[in-house]
């Protein structure tokens, strides 16, 4: 155990340095704890790998939206009230796969959220990221009590719809990669139950939230944006790959 908690403290220590110029963003400096923590795991323990698929419920805080287009004076928003309808098309989605080490693990979590501004002032004529704002993390994972808990950090994969000045942002295909663009930053944290169905198949619920911060492009600008989502999600999840070590 000792050996084991040297190893943590220098990995961290040298996840967190910021002298090293590649780790100076806190999104990069969180995503390396978490792996880095997850390389100290026991090599000795229970491994088994998960698949989850939900769908779920967010609401939104209402924090700054700041639009800068180059010629004219800023737009500032200081309590911009975006909705996400989750349960309309294109809906709400979150899926993850994640690696157990007995009572510990690591993770791939990919969210598919949804922005619309309702409080647009003049200058703004829409304002979406309707097929996606969307976040993909790396998570550490503790079972505790029956219940499951993850902390983690990742990107902004973001497909930016706006007319801002009746000056359109050209977007591509809702599923076309060049309509897209990785911004912005994410760190999330939650809380979930599994209820088990099969041997094999379990039903998994999830109070969830994640913060994130993100620059969306426009015409001849950028749209800074904050973002505090609480979400409720539920779905199914299975066990493959189970093997003891």
């Amino acid at each position: 155990m000792e050996r084991i908690s040297r190893r943590v403290t220098y990995n961290l220590r040298l996840a967190t340095n910021p002298s090293i110029p590649y780790l100076r963003t806190m999104s990069t400096r969180s995503l390396l704890c978490v792996v880095m923590m997850v390389l100290t795991l026991p090599a000795t323990a229970q491994r088994n790998w998960t698949f989850e698929l939900h769908g779920g419920v967010v609401g939104n805080m209402r924090l700054p939206l700041v639009i800068r287009q180059a010629g004219y004076p800023v737009i500032r928003i200081p309590k911009a009230h975006f909705v996400s309808e989750p349960l309309v098309d294109p809906f709400y989605w979150d899926w993850r796969f994640s690696r157990w080490f007995n009572n510990q693990g690591i993770e791939f979590e990919a969210i598919h959220h949804k922005l619309y501004l309702v409080n647009k002032p003049p200058e703004v004529q829409r304002f979406g990221i309707s097929h996606g704002y969307n976040m993909v993390m790396v998570n550490y994972l503790k079972k505790w009590k029956g219940f499951y808990y993850r902390i983690g950090a990742g990107k902004i994969l973001l497909h930016p719809e706006n007319t801002i000045r009746n000056r359109a942002f050209p977007e591509g295909p809702g599923f076309d990669i060049r309509g897209y663009y990785l911004r912005g930053w994410v760190i999330n944290g939650g809380l979930a139950r599994k209820v088990p169905i099969t041997p094999w198949l379990y039903g998994s619920f999830e109070a969830k939230v994640t913060a994130s911060a993100a620059d969306v492009p426009i015409v001849e600008g950028l749209a800074r944006i904050y973002n505090v989502a609480f979400q409720g999600i539920f779905g199914v999840g299975v066990y493959f790959g189970k093997k003891s070590e």
